[in-house]
């Protein structure tokens, strides 16, 4: 124990919050684990039962619709020797530690305070969009929560490379990591990823879908399988999220609005990215939590379909940036409330009663939260301070040095 308090900078006090955190987090968990919802006797249950009943073959059928490397844990879980609904939840409860952990260690790195990372720390446990979403809904969104969180570790390391292994990994898990795709090609323009490292995301979503393929499945529906969920749900144009469809009205010119959202968020997403693309500015950790969390709240704020728990993603980079900047401790608060109330908007009534504060109301509180995010990157980029000047060739990873730097350099080198 001593040991272990010399390696962390831990004194007592420290150990019995932890201790105590931890133990209420999981006591939170326990009492929801028993909660059977909706999801999980349409979905998760008969998948397993068919697990059980044709084993490894049943990968081979269309009666899943998720990524195979999420069914491939059913198919464990079909395995063992105890209540199903127990393993699946005990499963992501230990994943919501893990992600605890890593946002905990994260904050104290970015932050040099010990106690703000202990604090990041518990908060992650007792956020109630996360307990909600594993122990409550049994819901797989901490999977790929906890490979983004990785993701983001690692570019806080400067280890591109693994920083893109950990993206790839959460992306064989879920669509909706590709609500921040755009902030890494940010990154990738200023030199802090290289265009060899997003052969990750294709290459392990494809190595995720062999052991389906061979057991039988045909190679185009595994390739298409996010799209075919895509297609699913198409009968409102926010599926209880507090999107812009909250506002203008969710139930008219379905297809039309659906296909155009469509295209306005890839043309939004291309304008912005173009925009910051033509200035160079330092890429500090703050900044690249302020771009993913930015990306994170508007791609689901324009796009169709999107469902309740599509906030989580935002969630999560509103607890990181509230650490690494105090002034905006209130944007966690308010993310979480939204996401919060969309969440039991479904599973107190299942889907069948508005919330207590209409949705229109949190579209656009959430629309006050891109603002003040999208201000906040602004102001960075144009601050003198974090300017850098804009380079004629090739520059290296994380420098940048003009015309006038290079002719500068030869007269000093005679």
């Amino acid at each position: 124990m001593e040991k272990l308090l010399k390696k962390y900078q831990l004194d007592w006090a420290d150990i019995l919050y932890l201790a105590a955190i931890t133990a209420i987090g999981l006591a939170i968990r326990v009492i929801l684990r028993v909660v059977t919802t909706m999801d999980w006797e349409m979905y998760w249950d008969p998948w397993i039962s068919d697990l059980k009943e044709m084993g490894f073959s049943y990968l081979a059928t269309d009666r899943y619709d998720y990524a195979p490397s999420f069914v491939y844990i059913l198919w464990v879980i079909s395995k063992l020797p105890i209540n199903p609904m127990t393993a699946y939840k005990s499963i992501h409860i230990v994943l919501d530690f893990a992600a605890a952990g890593v946002m905990g260690r994260m904050a104290a790195e970015v932050t040099g305070s010990k106690s703000k990372g202990i604090c990041a720390y518990g908060v992650m446990l007792l956020v109630p969009t996360i307990w909600a979403d594993s122990a409550l809904w049994a819901q797989c969104d901490i999977i790929f929560m906890l490979f983004v969180l990785l993701c983001f570790y690692c570019l806080f390391r400067e280890k591109p490379g693994a920083a893109m292994f950990f993206y790839g990994m959460a992306f064989a898990f879920k669509l909706q990591s590709l609500f921040i795709f755009p902030f890494l090609v940010i990154l990738w323009v200023n030199k802090k990823i290289k265009i060899q490292h997003f052969l990750w995301i294709p290459g392990l979503y494809f190595l995720s879908i062999i052991p389906a393929w061979i057991a039988g499945r045909p190679l185009i529906e595994l390739i298409n399988i996010y799209m075919a969920q895509g297609a699913q749900d198409v009968w409102s144009l926010s599926i209880k999220w507090a999107n812009i469809y909250q506002i203008i009205g969710n139930k008219y010119f379905l297809l039309e609005y659906a296909e155009a959202g469509t295209w306005l968020i890839l043309g939004i997403l291309m304008c912005i990215m173009f925009a910051m693309a033509q200035k160079r500015y330092r890429i500090t950790n703050e900044f690249t939590v302020q771009t993913a969390l930015f990306f994170a709240i508007l791609t689901p704020y324009i796009l169709p379909h999107m469902h309740e728990r599509y906030g989580c993603l935002a969630d999560i980079l509103a607890i990181l940036y509230a650490v690494m900047n105090r002034k905006r401790f209130y944007i966690p608060i308010v993310q979480i409330l939204i996401s919060f109330n969309c969440y039991m908007a479904y599973l107190s009534h299942l889907g069948a009663k508005e919330p207590a504060i209409y949705y229109g109301v949190w579209a656009l509180a959430e629309l006050g939260l891109l603002v003040i995010v999208g201000l906040d990157i602004w102001n960075f980029m144009t601050d003198k301070e974090n300017q850098l000047p804009i380079p004629e060739a090739v520059m290296g990873n994380g420098g940048s040095r003009g015309a006038n730097g290079g002719k500068e350099r030869k007269r000093q080198h005679g």
